[in-house]
């Protein structure tokens, strides 16, 4: 279980001693939060473009630390306060080898990583961890409370005794009550008890536990590693007299947001890294604000954290359909940031091309075939790997396979459709493909950007037409799916099926994006026409990694190939 902060104070007397080289000489920074996307600087810029044409109502806050990212970096790598799961890369733990509690202490290279916005903006989910959490009536409801805990120990009432009275309420109304009472969002309430206690609850929650029958911990506060992390935070719930469920969580909600949210921490990524002052800060405003009163208050310990949370909140505004209201995130921004902070890997360009991945759960194996044994499986997205062979072979399905270098030593095969260059450079001259068409029965399949001419040209279609909507257009126009191209000469019509085109207006971006993930999500469906469009990979099925396609075709880091 991980060390929770239990108040300022109580977290100062645990941390100073490790901490007192680090912030001794306090320094002051100017602050300020500016809004739009132009406020941002032009590394943040391309992906909320991104997120802006998905969610037109969503409005984003650039938050102007004043803090250098090698100021803040040495204050979040000091040994003691960054956790990582002890069974992560080993790239990934620190070399100190403090473990305690199932959590090892963060490496700096993957503290970096946690800490860079930059790389929770690429979709629309990672991107919660930046939503402002305050109580907003007109968006939070009870259902969406009750969406969160459907599948939990919380889906359903509990009785307790209040003001001598047994009460009955469901825990969807105690977190609304606690929402309320607190001014903080009842679904980053809810996502945060069950971060701290699980699903299933936990022994802070069940009433039963040994010498502290009776009592309740729903957010883990004084849950320290020293010892016995129960014990430890079920003895705070004493002390504060949490004595039945409803108080734990109305009391615990108020103590978390008087200490986090309405004190300037009101992002999830605020409350993991302490780099802003002690008042919530609107746009326009700008304060000074102290170093003596950062980098320590800390919710949690692990740098996954907020990451993690991000999906289940996200879900939570989909299943509501309220995913497109006017959503505000606050990002971060520090000065002199470097282009950009990848997951740790001890690889080189010496290895191979470095690449990485855009999918999770991708499978290594020892030949190029979904046949062959799995060696390794790839969990985290972004994960490095050298790449010894591009497009190294292709499999009775057509998919291509790459021979790839692992951070272990491992050697083996990855399919091509997971990889995508780390240096942001579409890898053109290493793709052995150039057809840029091909016939496929009654239909043509094409890549993005190509006119009906360039088309015939590479089918070497001499004479035909191109129809749209049944009306005959230029040869000269670019094509989308659905359009019609007639060979006059062998009498034949074919569908036009451009890749990642799934609306079929010629063009690969943001909607499409959505589209797919919309399908995926079982929101809306497609026609065979946008299923085959949608299928960026040739795999035969939609699903995420076609959508990571277009979305990387967009922000120019990879091509949409055949």
């Amino acid at each position: 279980m991980l060390k929770k902060v239990v108040s300022i104070v109580i977290l100062m007397v645990l941390l100073m001693s490790s901490i007192m080289t680090v912030t001794s000489n306090a320094a002051t920074y100017t602050q300020t939060v500016k809004s739009g996307i132009s406020a941002f600087p032009e590394s943040y810029q391309k992906y909320l473009k991104v997120l802006k044409d998905l969610h037109p109502n969503w409005n984003f806050e650039a938050f102007y630390t004043g803090i250098s990212w090698d100021e803040v970096v040495a204050n979040e790598t000091d040994h003691g306060h960054n956790r990582i799961i002890k069974s992560a890369n080993s790239l990934w733990k620190c070399s100190c080898g403090n473990v305690e509690s199932g959590y090892a202490c963060a490496s700096a290279g993957i503290i970096k990583y946690y800490l860079d916005p930059r790389n929770f903006l690429t979709d629309d989910v990672k991107v919660f961890q930046f939503l402002e959490i305050t109580y907003n009536e007109q968006i939070h409801t009870v259902a969406g409370v009750r969406s969160i805990l459907k599948n939990t120990f919380m889906n359903g009432n509990v009785t307790f005794n209040k003001d001598g009275k047994a009460t009955t309420m469901s825990y969807a109304d105690i977190i609304m009550e606690a929402a309320k009472q607190s001014q903080m969002s009842p679904y980053s309430i809810a996502t945060k008890i069950i971060q701290e206690v699980g699903s299933n609850g936990s022994a802070s929650v069940s009433g039963t536990y040994p010498g502290y029958e009776g009592y309740y911990n729903f957010f883990n506060y004084g849950a320290n590693d020293e010892g016995n992390a129960v014990s430890n935070g079920l003895r705070y719930a004493k002390e504060k007299g949490w004595n039945n469920q409803y108080t734990s969580i109305v009391e615990g909600a108020k103590l978390l947001s008087n200490s986090y949210t309405n004190a300037g921490q009101n992002t999830q990524y605020f409350y993991k890294w302490d780099v802003v002052g002690t008042t919530v800060i609107k746009a326009g405003q700008t304060v000074q604000a102290s170093s003596s009163k950062m980098f320590r208050h800390q919710y949690m310990t692990n740098v996954q954290d907020p990451t993690s949370q991000s999906k289940r909140t996200y879900n939570t505004y989909v299943d509501n359909n309220i995913i497109g209201e006017k959503l505000n995130f606050i990002i971060p921004v520090y000065n002199n940031m470097p282009s950009s902070n990848k997951l740790p890997t001890n690889l080189t360009s010496s290895d191979g091309a470095l690449y990485y991945m855009i999918g999770t759960d991708v499978r290594v194996r020892s030949t190029p075939s979904t046949s062959g044994a799995v060696l390794a499986t790839m969990k985290s997205l972004d994960e490095i790997v050298a790449v010894l062979e591009r497009e190294t072979s292709t499999d009775s399905t057509g998919r291509k396979w790459d021979k790839v270098k692992l951070s272990s030593g491992i050697v083996g095969y990855m399919a091509s459709q997971y990889l995508t260059p780390c240096d942001g450079k579409v890898d053109t001259n290493n793709n052995t493909s150039t057809v840029k068409a091909k016939i496929d029965s009654n239909n043509i399949i094409s890549i993005p950007n190509l006119t009906a001419k360039q088309v015939a040209t590479e089918l070497k279609i001499n004479d035909y037409e191109l129809l749209k909507d049944n009306k005959v257009v230029s040869n000269e126009t670019v094509l989308g799916t659905g359009y019609v191209l007639k060979d006059k000469k062998a009498n034949k019509q074919y569908t036009v099926i451009v890749k990642g085109d799934v609306n079929g207006d010629g063009k690969v971006r943001a909607t499409d994006y959505m589209n797919i993930k919309n399908y995926i999500m079982n929101i809306s469906s497609l026609t065979d026409t946008q299923k085959k469009a949608a299928d960026v990979n040739g795999d035969g099925k939609v699903k995420a990694t076609d959508y990571m396609l277009i979305k990387n075709y967009i922000m120019n880091v990879s091509s949409i190939t055949l």
